[in-house]
């Protein structure tokens, strides 16, 4: 029986068509980019993907498409939502409208506990606050039930967490307190979120202001916002279900969850791989910057490399990377350093974390 199972597996294995079997062919960056597109949509069951790559900080963008998107179609970006605001605090710091060095209780409204007195916008900037990655308390029987009840139906995993009052509440529990007390470097969506507040407290304004103010007004991104309106709204790819919520078939519509004012600065912007790419290459100089502070050799694949993590390819060279997932999106972002070549990827599916935007990298480093 043992034997026939296996038997099966393999020749089951054999007939699907991999990341690698799509890529192997492609010759040339832009066949690279839609072998990607392809794969997700007609192998991997999603519903709509968008694939852009630049070579240099100057090069034209390559977009490729599948599943009746185009580059300007609206995606949730999830975790890249961070990335945005990245320059805009660095730039607030140089011009001296905003002092990263702070303690975030000197901006916030919130009723912080007196540990967070160490804590600087800039730690938790850097996720160096040490407070943990998530807001539930893993094995503790209420939010492992609300976890998988979200898994399950595609529940709103942060509703309990996502107003300033029942934040306020939250960081008052023992396991938060713990956590500042220790410190560490820590990738955190808890530490996001009040970031996103204390910001918001310091200035006097929101950040859907905030944003367009300092940055996609200014440089004309028109399809990146918190609150999609107007023709945006007709660029909006639906939600639907990938390897989330169980219960729901892939490609099927899922709840279109929208993050909070406790949470929004963690993942709640929608942008295009249009403006993605155009936002992420602008980047370029900050990515420089940091591994001239921090040489990618020092660091081992997987490690958290401020709102980055580290990548080792086969060849044994670092890229640097970020992916998002939320309901109705799941997002890559790419940078290599030795080519200068930046991928975005842009899905409409609820998906863990994708390992396979590391493949398309990687065969684009085969075509220098």
């Amino acid at each position: 029986m043992r034997k026939a199972s296996a038997i099966f597996l393999l020749a089951f294995a054999a007939g699907c068509t991999t990341m690698r079997d799509r890529l192997a062919g492609a010759q040339s960056v832009r066949e690279v980019a839609q072998a990607a597109a392809d794969f997700y949509v007609a192998d991997g069951g999603d519903d709509t993907c968008v694939v852009g790559v630049v070579r240099g900080e100057s090069g034209e963008p390559v977009f490729a498409c599948a599943g009746g998107a185009d580059e300007h179609s609206l995606y949730r970006i999830a975790s890249l939502s961070k990335m945005f605001l990245y320059p805009i605090l660095f730039q607030l710091h140089a011009d001296g409208r905003l002092d990263l060095d702070r303690p975030v209780a000197a901006y916030s409204k919130l009723k912080l506990p007196p540990e967070c007195a160490r804590v600087t916008l800039r730690d938790l900037v850097e996720n160096k606050s040490g407070l943990p990655r998530e807001f539930m308390t893993p094995w503790n029987p209420v939010d492992m039930f609300t976890a998988f009840r979200c898994g399950f139906v595609g529940s709103h995993i942060y509703a309990d967490f996502d107003t300033r009052e029942r934040f306020a509440r939250e960081i008052w529990r023992p396991r938060w307190r713990a956590a500042l007390r220790k410190g560490g470097n820590v990738y955190s969506n808890v530490g996001f979120g009040l970031l996103g507040m204390a910001v918001e407290d310091a200035l006097g304004r929101d950040l859907e202001t905030i944003l367009h103010d300092e940055l996609t007004g200014p440089h004309h991104f028109e399809d990146t916002t918190y609150f999609p309106h107007g023709d945006q709204t007709n660029r909006l790819t639906r939600a639907c279900a990938g390897h989330l919520p169980w219960f729901i078939r892939r490609r099927h519509e899922v709840p279109d969850h929208r993050l909070g004012e406790a949470l929004r600065a963690t993942g709640g912007l929608f942008s295009s791989a249009s403006d993605c790419l155009l936002f992420f290459r602008s980047c370029w100089p900050l990515v420089d910057a940091y591994i001239k502070d921090r040489p990618l050799e020092s660091y081992p694949d997987e490690a958290v490399y401020g709102l980055l993590r580290v990548h080792v390819l086969p060849n044994g060279r670092r890229i640097v990377y970020r992916a998002g997932m939320i309901y109705g999106g799941a997002s890559f972002v790419g940078y290599d350093p030795s080519t200068r070549t930046l991928v975005v990827i842009l899905r409409n599916v609820t998906s863990w974390p994708d390992r396979r935007g590391f493949d398309v990298m990687e065969r684009l480093d085969a075509l220098r």
